[in-house]
């Protein structure tokens, strides 16, 4: 997926919410996933400065392959608007022991090519290990500064390493490697699952969906150029902006019903689906695009929901029709789903189930 970030003439200020929520002493625990699932930017540098980790958001913000930074000097190398007092020094300083305390905030312009930014610095100690942990918190986004008071701008990825293209690799022009296939791989994939009795191909497909809408939010919150977290706008404008989305992307057409929200769930119809190819013995082939917006609603609601297919294209010929519940109702829609109940038969019973719940 291709991030659309904020036009380089408009100046917005991105939400910081997310990040207010984070407990910076945890992060040297996180694995590399669950840092590409953070929504702000982390860096993790040895004491000279050399980046051992870079996560997927501020690939996505600086418009760099994580891959390509890793071992290269962050103030140097990719980052060399860092390379002042203002910055650098501090880091220096902080990481020698001058400056005393578990981390260290302060603000500072980023610039680059395509604009500035804006950000919120946070610096942190590893518990026990020579590392540290830079926590970037993106406040705004602003044209490319020109004027005197502009640094060093960071390099391109094609500066970074100029001779992809002759080595097989295809980026769109935020820096994310792109690879050309058609849709039937994803057809072929899910074959190839369901031939093997001991796979689970619709657990895995949903989870592999989860992820990958963990890490789309990062693109919803920083697209537009509205200034307020998604979670704060008006629901139907918010599902309006992800449909168009996932549109424009190839995934098909997600539409909403908020209508059935005073019941407790919500309706999601998919037109032309990217997933529907042939019928499958399960009779249902867009797990991977239910747990995409599983990740997407569970950010909006700021709550663990669950998305489930009920019926696809691939078997009935229309729109694919999924049910939106929360995680204590899922065992129940998953149930009703792997026997073909339609929407209305799956909020019966819910609805049934909650007034025994009442009663009991």
């Amino acid at each position: 997926m291709s991030m659309i970030p904020p036009p380089p003439t408009v100046s917005r200020t991105p939400p910081s919410r997310s990040y207010a929520a984070f407990d910076p002493a945890t992060v040297d625990a996180l694995d590399d996933a669950a840092l590409d699932e953070l929504p702000f930017g982390v860096v993790c540098l040895a004491r000279d400065g050399l980046i051992l980790r870079y996560n997927l958001a501020e690939g996505r913000l600086a418009r760099l392959d994580p891959s390509t930074v890793v071992g290269r000097n962050f103030f140097t190398d990719v980052a060399p608007c860092t390379n002042t007092e203002e910055f650098h020094g501090r880091f220096r300083a902080f990481a020698e022991g001058s400056t005393g305390g578990a981390s260290i905030r302060f603000s500072y312009v980023f610039d680059f090519r395509f604009g500035a930014q804006n950000v919120d610095v946070e610096i942190v100690r590893a518990v026990g290990a020579p590392r540290l942990y830079l926590l970037i918190n993106r406040r705004q986004f602003l044209p490319e500064r020109t004027g005197p008071e502009a640094r060093e701008p960071a390099p391109r990825q094609s500066d970074l390493v100029a001779d992809e293209a002759d080595r097989g690799i295809l980026r769109n022009r935020y820096a994310e490697r792109i690879l050309s296939t058609p849709v039937v791989l994803f057809e072929l994939l899910a074959n190839a699952f369901a031939n093997h009795p001991t796979a689970h191909w619709p657990t895995i497909a949903h989870d592999w969906g989860l992820a990958a809408g963990r890490r789309l939010v990062i693109e919803l919150e920083t697209a537009g150029d509205d200034e307020t977290p998604l979670a704060e706008r008006p629901m139907r404008d918010v599902v309006e902006f992800v449909s168009d989305l996932l549109r424009d992307q190839g995934w098909g057409v997600v539409a909403f019903d908020l209508g059935e929200s005073a019941r407790g769930v919500l309706r999601l119809d998919v037109e032309s689906s990217a997933l529907v190819g042939r019928p499958t013995r399960h009779g249902r082939s867009c797990h991977l695009l239910a747990g995409m917006l599983e990740g997407v609603l569970n950010h909006l609601a700021q709550r663990r929901l669950h998305v489930e297919e009920l019926s696809c294209a691939s078997t009935t010929g229309r729109a694919c029709q999924m049910i939106v519940v929360g995680e204590s109702r899922r065992g129940v829609a998953s149930r009703l789903a792997a026997e073909g109940r339609s929407f209305d038969e799956v909020v019966a019973a819910l609805e049934a189930g909650r007034a025994d719940d009442r009663t009991t």
